[in-house]
């Protein structure tokens, strides 16, 4: 018995040892297999789209696509990397962001691509930055006219920052006899908001309210207030003052008429009482 296994258990040595040396013998192939699969896997590349917004007329919405495929390696060539068309000449392009990563190029944490060194490990779409050369100044114009002249005028011009406003604030007119009720926008009569924000060229015109005051005081020779309107005496419906002079004499008058008036009558009497002594008399000397 004792024979029989340890025959048997040799037999299974043998076997495992076996089945172990054809397992090692296979793993080269097993290996060379998968290199090759992973070889022909980068071999086909990744696909990578570039995005052009402005097509080849510079028309936002006319969008063109180029299709470039990396290397074995996830790699595309710096040389063979399409320039996007600018909008504008006041703009420059700065490179490509990845969508997904960052976004398209007007996304704020867009992440732009170094192709010296980027490698891809996946298909991408790409889309190009853009950079002002020169920060957009729009033309801010006042306008001012003289309510009494309106040949009178003038036109202060002044430009926004790069942020679309305004570092100071325009200078107002002012005319004898108005006042200044602001600046009205000349599309639309919007009233001008001081610290606004513009991305347009834009026109303000001043406008002024004629003072209304009361009339002067009368000068000296003038017996009609002036009228501060019509710049003509007022008219005044009362009867012009009359003078004491004239009336202190006509009093006298009156004072000497009334005297003379109550005389008469005493004058008359006296002078019948005189006859009828005096007819009295001649008549008890003519008795006697």
């Amino acid at each position: 018995m004792n024979i029989m296994v340890r025959i048997k258990r040799a037999c299974a040595v043998l076997a495992a040892g076996a089945t172990l040396a054809g397992g090692l013998a296979l793993l080269p192939t097993v290996a060379q297999a998968v290199e090759s699969k992973n070889v022909q896997t980068k071999a086909d590349g990744y696909q990578i789209i570039f995005h052009d917004p402005y097509g080849p007329r510079g028309d936002e919405g006319q969008e063109t696509t180029t299709t470039l495929h990396t290397d074995a390696n996830g790699k595309l060539d710096p040389n063979t990397i399409p320039e996007p068309t600018l909008p504008d000449q006041n703009t420059k392009a700065d490179g490509w962001s990845i969508n997904g990563s960052g976004g398209p190029a007007d996304d704020p944490n867009s992440q732009k691509i170094d192709f010296n060194t980027y490698v891809f490990t996946q298909d991408e779409d790409l889309y190009p930055n853009f950079v002002q050369i020169n920060p957009i100044t729009y033309n801010i114009t006042f306008i001012t006219m003289n309510p009494e002249d309106i040949e009178e005028s003038t036109a202060d011009v002044m430009q926004t920052n790069s942020e679309g406003k305004l570092s100071e604030e325009p200078t107002v007119h002012n005319f004898d006899g108005y006042t200044f009720d602001g600046w009205f926008n000349e599309n639309g009569g919007s009233r001008y908001v001081p610290g606004g924000t513009y991305n347009a060229d834009t026109i303000f015109r001043a406008r002024y309210t004629k003072v209304t005051t009361p009339n002067e005081p009368n000068k000296p020779g003038q017996t009609a207030p002036v009228d501060n309107n019509t710049k003509q005496p007022a008219k005044d419906n009362k009867a012009p003052a009359k003078d004491p002079a004239k009336k202190d004499a006509k009093n006298n008058n009156t004072l000497a008429q009334t005297g003379a008036d109550a005389v008469a009558p005493l004058a008359i009497a006296a002078g019948l009482c005189l006859a009828a002594g005096i007819t009295l008399g001649l008549r008890r000397k003519l008795a006697l």
